[in-house]
């Protein structure tokens, strides 16, 4: 029996990991003028990581234990580089299991326990059914109910769930309707802005909060809401508009199918929205009572699946994948600031000649164009460790930056995942998606920057 791994797409995949480990070798050989044995060697693997993260042969997360491996290697050895002993490579270990990951963990859990037994879908009856059926009432109302269930669940599942909504009622317009377009774009673009609005919303956000806990200053889950809720609220409202002025309706009124559940929740959602809305309390209020969010948040784990109604299927459904991403990013940005790559990358740049709210600008639209093409998680992952060790302007607003307009750049199918569901749907087309994308990233690169800059 013979065996062939390295046919098709494993083929192509050897070859890419290939090229990026021999780029990377390549850049950590160059001697750099002023930087250290060890941030030429982190250079090599943030190279390398690069290169993984934009072509994406293997899933995101790989490449997230290739950093790990050869950070330990490479650097975490005793009598290496950084001068480590014994147990010292366990720095590039911990973010695996940082506040921000347990964060992350605890809101799949609940996101998991919401879709498994029907409680997002029965939450979506009972508000639409609120919204009326005029065209411009029904697409505010889709989109305010997207952008909501975004700041909770994943952004994906809440595109499926939506579309799954608005896909048998576009079917049913005149075939010359404008206005499908417009909710059929109006669903994943209110799902990338809605996870802005909470640290669990989107990878990026809970990168951000992981790179200034390491740079040592503290963002809580309510300080973040206060900055991105309005924000939400403000672009929801400008996506809407446009994508009301690009296709105006012809029809006069618009009936929303949603799937037919019970009329009312038993026992056992009810209990899970007391747990979801205690755990989200305690979020809020950890200033008053000193439990950080990351403990709060193990509160659904433990009861969930200790009273066993969330059980192992459940547990191999949440977003592990997503949880390695952000500690493979998080663990590179200790890497680089151990070096001291960080500081050095940064010094290359003359920042104080462009000022703050330049250098605002040019991370916002950085990030902009970077998540056109690869996913948002590699773009914080890339980006935060450079920018907040930039001295001239406030860690937190270039953390900020960089993580809400990573959310809210749409451009293309690629950029998002609610992005390329909606595209597969058949309703619209490439260019039809970058035109709306283009001028709903442009208002939010310059309403984001503009929003930090005066409040930081």
């Amino acid at each position: 029996m013979s065996l062939t791994i390295l046919t098709g797409k494993n083929r192509r995949t050897v070859l890419i990991l290939a090229i990026a480990l021999l780029a990377g070798a390549a850049v950590s050989r160059i001697p750099f003028d002023g930087l250290s044995e060890a941030g030429r060697l982190t250079f090599g693997i943030f190279t390398m990581a690069a290169i993984l993260w934009v072509l994406e042969p293997f899933p995101l997360y790989v490449t997230s234990f290739i950093i790990v491996i050869l950070e330990v290697i490479l650097l975490g050895r005793s009598g290496g580089p950084l001068g480590l002993t014994g147990s010292g490579y366990m720095i590039f270990l911990h973010p695996f299991f940082s506040s921000v990951v347990v964060l992350l963990l605890g809101g799949f859990v609940m996101a998991q326990a919401v879709k498994r037994y029907g409680i997002d879908t029965w939450l979506l009856r009972k508000l639409l059914h609120r919204g009326g059926t005029r065209p411009g009432a029904v697409l505010l109302g889709v989109m305010v109910m997207t952008a909501f269930f975004s700041m909770w669940i994943s952004n994906t599942a809440t595109t499926a769930l939506m579309m799954a909504v608005a896909i048998p009622v576009v079917n049913t317009f005149p075939g010359n309707e404008p206005f499908r377009k417009a909710i059929i774009l109006g669903i994943p673009f209110a799902a990338n802005i809605g996870g802005i609005g909470t640290p669990i919303g989107s990878p990026p956000n809970a990168i951000a909060i992981g790179f200034l806990e390491q740079s040592g200053y503290e963002m809580t889950f309510l300080g973040w809401m206060t900055i991105g809720i309005p924000i939400v609220i403000v672009l929801i409202l400008v996506c809407w508009l446009i994508l009301y002025s690009l296709y105006r309706p012809k029809i006069e009124h618009v009936e929303l199918e949603v799937p037919e559940e019970a009329e009312s929740l038993d026992n056992r959602s009810k209990f899970i929205i007391g747990v979801f809305l205690l755990v989200v309390v305690l979020w809020l209020t950890s200033a008053l009572h000193g439990i950080p969010p990351a403990i709060t948040v193990l509160i659904p784990f433990v009861v969930l699946f200790g009273l066993r109604l969330l059980d192992d299927d459940d547990l191999r459904e949440l977003g592990w994948g997503i949880l390695f991403i952000v500690g493979g990013g998080m663990s590179l940005g200790v890497a680089m600031n151990e070096s001291g790559l960080s500081e050095w990358l940064v010094s290359q740049v003359d920042f104080a000649a462009i000022g703050t709210l330049g250098i605002l600008f040019l991370f916002a639209a950085v990030a902009a164009i970077m998540t056109t093409f690869i996913s948002n998680s590699a773009t914080a992952n890339l980006l935060l460790p450079i920018v907040v060790g930039i001295a001239v302007v406030s860690p937190v607003s270039s953390a900020l930056v960089v993580a809400i307009v990573s959310s809210a750049a749409m451009i293309l199918p690629v950029s998002t995942p609610p992005n390329a569901i909606a595209y597969g749907s058949g309703h619209v087309y490439v260019r039809e998606m970058a035109k709306a994308g283009s001028i709903i990233t442009a208002v939010s690169i310059v309403f984001v920057t503009l929003v930090i800059y005066f409040l930081f």
